[in-house]
């Protein structure tokens, strides 16, 4: 059976936070283990002042180490795999109810600004209840499952809920339509820039007039993201979003770089983890020189550098942890 933590990375690797997330604390390494049991039972003999000393070791012992070698990891009991399923079911039924409750919110808003019919709105539902059933029904530790999720026509976005709109809609309706489309797209982009200047201002300190112009930058950057999961949606942040949990925290595009660095998700069984470490490693660099160097016309050098520190210390997310798996070798 393989380890838990593998199943993490799959996951991970089609864009799904949830094996990494669920999957059971780390076994010990069996050295570990032995090592523990020996320091607990080495008797402890008294000093000359009384206060218990280690005991000697025999002569020539002291300096003896093993050549090191790869720590061997246990496999995960059954019981830790069962609790590590058990808690993908549960993220499973919370992304779930989270999808309905946002679409059902959608099709509200869809129903005040375009004044829809009550068949209109009745028809949305209807089709949000059938996407629901079929979401319900997949089994997300299944990449065949998940891959085919992802395919062009089978992603449930607010895109996809429109489409359902598109035959009955009358002319008022559809330049509501557009109108409302541009009202909600100018928020996002106006929200992802000033969390991403936010998080900017709390590790470099601006000069005058350098604030105004790294908004403006970064509202370039907030709308090429979301050109960029337009066509290829963040499939893990369907897992995440309402839960205060950030993947990708300053929108560096993590989910187009597992898929750049890794491939075809078929493949990975087998792979060598350190060479796909070192290649999301490379992706991932480039993505946050890119970023930097998208503030040098505003930013000096000293405050380029805060930012690039920064972007390497805390850029990752939770992305971090199986990147450090795979440069380990340890998800072998």
């Amino acid at each position: 059976m393989k380890n838990l933590a593998v199943v993490g990375i799959v996951m991970l690797g089609l864009g799904l936070a949830i094996g990494w997330l669920a999957k059971p604390a780390p076994v010990p390494a069996a050295e570990e283990v032995v090592v523990a049991r020996a320091v607990a039972s080495t008797p402890a003999v008294p000093s000359s002042a009384g206060a218990p000393v280690e005991a000697e070791l025999p002569p020539g012992k002291r300096a003896q180490r093993e050549p090191a070698e790869k720590k061997p990891v246990l496999q995960p009991t059954e019981a830790q795999m069962e609790q590590g399923r058990k808690m993908q079911a549960e993220m499973a039924k919370a992304m779930v109810k989270r999808q309905r409750e946002k679409f059902e919110k959608q099709i509200g808003k869809l129903t005040d600004n375009l004044h829809l019919t009550a068949d209109q709105s009745a028809g949305l539902t209807t089709w949000l209840e059938g996407q629901m059933k079929e979401l319900e029904k997949l089994d997300f530790t299944d990449g065949k499952a998940m891959s085919g999720m992802m395919e062009p026509g089978n992603l449930l976005t607010t895109e996809a809920l429109e489409d359902q709109l598109a035959a009955s809609l009358t002319a008022e309706q559809k330049a509501a339509l557009v109108d409302f489309k541009d009202r909600e797209y100018r928020t996002k982009v106006d929200t992802a820039a000033l969390k991403s200047l936010s998080k900017l201002q709390g590790v470099v300190e601006f000069e005058e007039g350098q604030r105004d112009k790294v908004y403006e930058i970064l509202v370039g950057v907030a709308e090429q993201r979301m050109l960029a999961e337009t066509e290829k949606p963040d499939i893990a942040g369907m897992f995440t979003e309402g839960m205060g949990i950030e993947m990708d925290p300053y929108d560096l595009g993590l989910q187009q770089a597992m898929t750049e660095a890794m491939g075809d998700p078929s493949k990975l069984q087998g792979s060598d983890t350190k060479q796909m470490g070192k290649n999301l490693r490379q992706v991932i660099d480039q993505r946050i020189d890119a970023r930097v160097e998208q503030l040098r016309p505003v930013l000096d050098e000293k405050q380029l550098g805060q930012y690039r520190a920064e972007l390497k210390a805390k850029g990752m997310g939770l992305y971090g942890p199986m990147l450090m798996g795979l440069e380990s070798g340890q998800a072998d």
